[in-house]
């Protein structure tokens, strides 16, 4: 399992919860009524969080180059970055949120430009 620290959302529904490893993180934020936008490939700026990882270690984890290529388009990342995140299998701190998968134990807020 891992911690799930939804913040800056909304004061009623922010909080500590525990999700499954590998579990989408839109799935988590529904489940408990958090505020994240529906979004679809449209519009993926609309959902957008910031991501912290808060382990000692930030775990790895594979991200399809569509998402990279998207959080570039929409100016959310550089190229450098995405490049850095491809050659060493890490996550930007900035996601999609339909897009990703809890890894560990993370910080989740809103983005904001």
């Amino acid at each position: 399992m891992a911690k799930v620290i939804f913040m800056h959302f909304d004061e009623s529904t922010d909080g500590i919860y525990d999700a499954k490893i590998g579990e989408p993180l839109i799935r988590v934020a529904k489940e408990r009524n958090i505020p994240i936008p529906e979004c679809d490939e449209s519009s993926y700026a609309n959902c957008l969080v910031s991501v912290e990882h808060i382990s000692d270690e930030e775990p790895t984890s594979y991200m399809e180059d569509e998402e990279l290529d998207k959080l570039v388009s929409l100016g959310a990342i550089t190229e450098q970055d995405a490049q850095h995140c491809q050659q060493f299998t890490i996550s930007p701190k900035i996601r999609i949120a339909p897009m990703m998968l809890i890894k560990g134990d993370v910080l989740i807020k809103p983005f904001k430009k």
